[in-house]
C-alpha cells in the first residue's frame, strides 16, 4: 500500500509512477517507420561523379522515382553559397526526402550512408545491395569501402586541385589520382579473384559469385569508369572486373544509372 513489501526473503522498495500515455521519442518514431514514411525524394549529384551513380544503383534497385538536382562540380558549383547549404562539406551525392511522419527534410550525405538509409528503410521491397549471407555481406562492404574510402578520394577534383598548387611541379594531381585508382583496383581484383576462385562452379556472375548485383558490384564498376578516364591499363590491372562488369552493364539497375543517360549529361553523350 505504501510502495514497501516483502517478497520471498527480501524487501522490495519503490514507488508506483504514473503511465504517460503520450511519450513519444525520436526513437521510437523511427522504428516504425517504413517506406511509406518517405516521399518527395531529391539526389544531388553531378552525372560523371562516380559517389553519385552509385547511390543512382541503389535507388534503381529500390525502384525509387526521384528529381535530378544537378551539381556542375566542372564549374565549382559545389562551392557557391546555396549548395554549401546543401551539403557543408560542398560534394556530392546528397539525397533528400520528407519524413511524412514528422514533415521534416531529411539529408544525407556519402554514398555508404545513404545506401545503408535505402537498404534500411525499404526493406518491404525484396532487391537488395546486401547480401543475406553474413559473410559474404562482410565482404560486399569491404570492397566498397576500399573502394569509397582507399581510392576514390585520391582522385576527387579537390585533392588533384590542391597537389597541383602546393607540389609546385614536383607531383601532378592526375598522376596521383590514376596511382591511387590503379592501387584499390589492384587490391579489389585480388580480393575477387580469391573469392570466386573459392566458390568454383558454384560461382555467379556477379564480384562476389552472387547471382544478383551487390554493393561491391555498385562501388567497382563506377570506379572502372573513372579508371578509363584517368587513362588506368585496366585490362592489365583487374581483367576479372572487366568480365564483371561486362555482365553488370547489361543489368537494368546498371542501364538507368548509367553517366550517359543522365539528364545533365552533355547532349552528345545521350
Amino acid at each position: 500500500k505504501d510502495g514497501v513489501g516483502r517478497v520471498g526473503f527480501g524487501i522490495c522498495e519503490g514507488k508506483i509512477l504514473p503511465a504517460i500515455p503520450d511519450l513519444k521519442p525520436a526513437d521510437t518514431i523511427a522504428s516504425i517507420s517504413s517506406s511509406k514514411c518517405y516521399e518527395n525524394f531529391k539526389l544531388y549529384g553531378y552525372w560523371r561523379s562516380s559517389s553519385t551513380w552509385r547511390v543512382r544503383i541503389a535507388l534503381a534497385a529500390k525502384g525509387i522515382e526521384y528529381e535530378t538536382c544537378a551539381v556542375n562540380l566542372v564549374e565549382g558549383v559545389q562551392r557557391g553559397a546555396e549548395h554549401s547549404e546543401v551539403n557543408p562539406m560542398k560534394q556530392v551525392p546528397v539525397f533528400e526526402c520528407t519524413d511524412s511522419v514528422t514533415g521534416s527534410t531529411m539529408r544525407i550525405t556519402q554514398s555508404i550512408a545513404i545506401i545503408e538509409f535505402l537498404e534500411d528503410a525499404f526493406t518491404d521491397i525484396a532487391a537488395s545491395l546486401l547480401p543475406r549471407d553474413i559473410g559474404a555481406r562482410a565482404a560486399a562492404r569491404e570492397i566498397a569501402e576500399i573502394v569509397n574510402s582507399g581510392t576514390q578520394p585520391l582522385q576527387n577534383l579537390s585533392v588533384m586541385k590542391s597537389i597541383d598548387e602546393r607540389a609546385g611541379g614536383a607531383m601532378n594531381g592526375k598522376a596521383f589520382g590514376k596511382d591511387g585508382i590503379a592501387n584499390g583496383l589492384a587490391a579489389v581484383e585480388k580480393l575477387v579473384s580469391i573469392r570466386r576462385s573459392n566458390l568454383g562452379r558454384a560461382c555467379g556472375p556477379y564480384a562476389l559469385g552472387t547471382f544478383t548485383p551487390t554493393i561491391a558490384d555498385a562501388y567497382i564498376i563506377p570506379q572502372l569508369y573513372n579508371g578509363r578516364r584517368f587513362e588506368v591499363d585496366v585490362e592489365r590491372v583487374c581483367p576479372t572486373l572487366l568480365i564483371v562488369e561486362k555482365v553488370a552493364l547489361d543489368h537494368p539497375w546498371f542501364r538507368v544509372s548509367h553517366p550517359d543517360e543522365q539528364p545533365d549529361a552533355p547532349r552528345p553523350l545521350k
